[in-house]
């Protein structure tokens, strides 16, 4: 989710992956998750039963896996690849979002983009959500277009991108060390603020989004730090997450002006979500 208003000198050749790359990269990783929740449960929800044995949470006995149907079990074993793939996906959108930020002339419709998009992919993303609820731990909920209880993943970056600014709001002018305490205490109160908010509002990934964006910028000129702490906030959610740090250790900063590029996620997203929910409504 690059703004591509501005960009490095790209005259020299330099090793490392550019923006554009990882985006398509977190786009790929995401296309995948999302098959897993749309295209692949589509077939898994043929056995009810099964479905709702297997994302019940509870510890399965040899004699209740012995019982699933090997069909059954070979589409699971697919959809938790697919989904551990996934994982890699926003890590890498919410880095793009923060170099984003960093190289944006305008704050103000950078939040807008961000802003619109996340209100278009909130159909979409609910059709999905609600008609694979089993997955989400949800019951007794019935396929609909409006479900507050849980929001898209642009809200968490949403947050996150009025807390970075804010942050950069509250950078102090003079190097005293009454200002560098009150802008560290400004800066922890925003983290803490867009933290509650995500989790109040139940955005997808909440406040390990929130906090992983706050790593990047408060480590922002030491990126070994930024990938050492990001790491550690993943640990808590998934593993696989960690993956994403790869492409993100190989990115080398470079920017490119591209028309082609310059709205991809905002169209992707909220259009690749209503595509996945409408094939899934065929199978």
């Amino acid at each position: 989710m690059m703004n591509q208003t501005t960009t490095q000198n790209n005259s020299a050749p330099q090793s490392g992956f550019p923006a554009n790359i990882l985006k398509i990269f977190a786009a790929l990783t995401m296309l995948i998750d999302h098959a897993a929740v749309t295209l692949v449960y589509a077939k898994m929800a043929a056995y009810p039963e099964y479905v709702k044995l297997v994302f019940s949470g509870e510890t399965l006995t040899e004699e209740m896996i012995a019982s699933i149907p090997a069909e059954f079990l070979s589409l699971n074993s697919i959809y938790s690849v697919m989904r551990l793939l996934g994982r890699i996906a926003f890590p890498l959108f919410a880095f793009l979002l923060f170099e984003g930020f960093m190289h944006t002339s305008n704050y103000k419709r950078y939040l807008l983009r961000v802003g619109i998009c996340a209100l278009l992919a909130e159909i979409p993303f609910n059709l999905v959500v609600t008609k694979a609820a089993p997955i989400y731990g949800l019951s007794g909920v019935e396929t609909s277009i409006f479900y507050p209880q849980y929001q898209n993943t642009v809200f968490t970056l949403f947050l996150g991108l009025l807390m970075l600014y804010a942050m950069r709001k509250l950078e102090a002018t003079d190097i005293t060390p009454k200002a560098s305490m009150k802008q560290w205490i400004g800066q922890m109160v925003c983290i803490l603020v867009a933290c509650v908010l995500s989790v109040l509002l139940r955005t997808d990934y909440s406040y390990i989004g929130i906090l992983f964006l706050a790593v990047l910028y408060l480590f922002r000129t030491n990126k070994k730090w930024q990938i050492i702490f990001g790491c550690l906030i993943f640990l808590s959610t998934n593993i696989a997450a960690l993956f994403a740090f790869i492409p993100i250790a190989m990115y080398n900063g470079t920017l490119f002006r591209s028309k082609k590029f310059k709205y991809f996620f905002y169209v992707f997203y909220p259009a690749h979500l209503l595509v996945l929910y409408l094939i899934s409504l065929v199978m």
